[in-house]
């Protein structure tokens, strides 16, 4: 027989929602989003819950504290758009989630890569569970984003997406890798780098929730221009970061890509812009720079107007995106909602 404490207080229930719904704070505006947020996460914890042994466990820290989710928000609010959007909705869920799953399993390995202690504030899988068990936990979950999403899907057509676009990301993130301690590295070839990191898995997610709740391809195609603007404005505004929040903030180490040799919008700009030679003198010393010399580039990228060029930029991108959508897309309360999120992310400060 069970004693009363065995029950669930009248009260556990609620506090338990508002728990939960702590972990999507930032949806808190756009109540139909957080909804199928928190629905999302769940089916990836139902997923990576069954998976033993260390690399399950891998697979729950990766997702115990879950990011903002916009590739999948994207999904869905594109999604709403489409005339099957309410007897697709389930099937939409599940693509989403196919797609945040890809997107984590590109960050596990991209910390693998450049070595990143921290993700989310907190210890990356390669640093707690080491490399190995992260290589594994990244490949995981790229094969549970390809089955998700040919499970769902309605065509082979989302599939081939899926698969360029994951070839664009690995194109992209090579392209950063060979630009390593590149002093010289033009404002294009730093455009062409965020487009293959950000860009094109936002176009994936808006392209996809539109093709998949029964639009034509040639209006999906819209939807995908529209990420891939957000995607560049959104790294962009990342990328300044960098200079002007501090890492509890950010919840990221900050500057520390500069010792790798990874040159962002802001000092790549910032160096254009270096007369004297100082900050090209800071930058060429690489792995030997200290936290005193990192502050004073970060002073240099700021005071040298690389800050302010890369929000230039950020604006510009974020203007594309806007006007896609004003002229592609019904003015109705997704919309709306669109327009919002991508105003938000520019002035973002995480």
């Amino acid at each position: 027989m069970l004693e009363n404490s065995d029950y669930p207080s009248q009260n556990s229930l609620p506090e338990k929602r508002n728990d939960i719904k702590s972990k999507f704070s930032f949806w808190d505006s756009f109540p139909q989003v957080q909804k199928d947020m928190i629905e999302i996460n769940q089916i990836i914890l139902n997923h990576v819950n069954k998976v033993p042994g260390l690399l399950g466990q891998a697979l729950e820290d990766t997702f115990a504290v879950p990011g903002k989710m916009l590739r999948p928000a994207c999904v869905m609010l594109f999604g709403a758009f489409g005339p099957d959007a309410d007897q697709k909705h389930d099937e939409l869920q599940k693509i989403a989630t196919s797609i945040e799953t890809l997107h984590n399993a590109t960050l596990i390995h991209d910390d693998i890569i450049d070595e990143s202690s921290m993700r989310h504030g907190r210890p990356s899988i390669q640093t707690k569970y080491g490399k190995h068990i992260a290589v594994y936990a990244g490949d995981y979950l790229f094969a549970l984003s390809l089955t998700l999403l040919s499970e769902n899907a309605q065509s082979l057509h989302s599939v081939i997406a899926d698969g360029k676009t994951m070839q664009n990301i690995l194109v992209g993130e090579t392209e950063q890798y060979n630009n390593a301690y590149n002093i010289d590295i033009s404002e294009k070839e730093y455009l062409d780098q965020i487009k293959g990191k950000t860009g094109v898995l936002f176009g994936l997610s808006c392209f996809i929730g539109a093709y998949e709740s029964g639009l034509k391809v040639t209006k999906a195609l819209k939807a995908k221009k529209f990420g891939e603007y957000l995607g560049q404005a959104f790294q962009l505004r990342d990328d300044i970061l960098d200079y002007t929040t501090t890492s509890s903030t950010f919840k990221k180490p900050v500057l520390l890509d500069v010792k790798d040799g990874i040159y962002s919008g802001p000092l790549i700009f910032a160096l254009q812009n270096d007369q004297t030679g100082r900050l090209h003198e800071l930058v060429k010393l690489g792995q030997n720079l200290t936290q005193d010399e990192l502050q004073e580039i970060e002073k240099m990228v700021n005071d040298l107007g690389g800050v302010k060029r890369a929000q230039k930029l950020a604006d510009k991108y974020t203007d594309k995106a806007l006007r896609n959508l004003q002229k592609h897309w019904p003015n109705n309360e997704t919309r709306n909602q669109i327009e919002e999120l991508t105003n938000i992310l520019l002035k973002r400060s995480y």
